[in-house]
């Protein structure tokens, strides 16, 4: 049975330590890693919301996520963890939605994403990046 109970033990620990954030990058960056961007995965979500549906919540856990979002009302977009990041993961968000349509970033796991609202057009695109502790913003284009 104490056998059993340390194995679980040792299976348990693993796994938690391997689904933790991490501050170094995916890829390999010495010459015998692989740093070749072969290793690497994509990933595309669309979002849908729904009138007064105010948070939505995400979680990344590839090197390069895409959310598409059709807004129908101001909305909140959350990071529900930062677990399964690495250093240097990219988020795209590809958001549309009618004039004045506002989407917000809130949760202690971003820096400096504020507010994005949209205008006349109703089109913004906005990337962060993961610098191993926290998603921060890298660019905003709002049109």
């Amino acid at each position: 049975m104490k056998k059993i109970l340390t194995i679980l033990l040792l299976a348990f620990a693993f796994i938690a330590t391997a689904s933790a954030q991490s501050t170094t990058p995916r890829f390999g960056t010495t010459s015998k890693q692989d740093n070749t961007y072969r290793v690497l995965n994509l990933g595309y979500t669309a979002i849908a919301d729904v009138a007064g549906n105010d948070t939505i919540s995400i979680a990344p856990a590839k090197y390069c996520n895409y959310y598409r979002a059709s807004l129908t009302d101001s909305v909140t977009l959350k990071f529900s963890s930062v677990t399964g990041s690495y250093a240097g993961d990219i988020l795209y968000f590809i958001i549309s939605g009618s004039s004045g349509t506002k989407v917000k970033f809130i949760t202690t796991n971003t820096l400096n994403a504020g507010t994005a609202t949209l205008s006349t057009n109703g089109r913004s695109i906005i990337t962060l990046l993961f610098d191993g502790a926290k998603w921060t913003e890298a660019s905003r284009v709002t049109q």
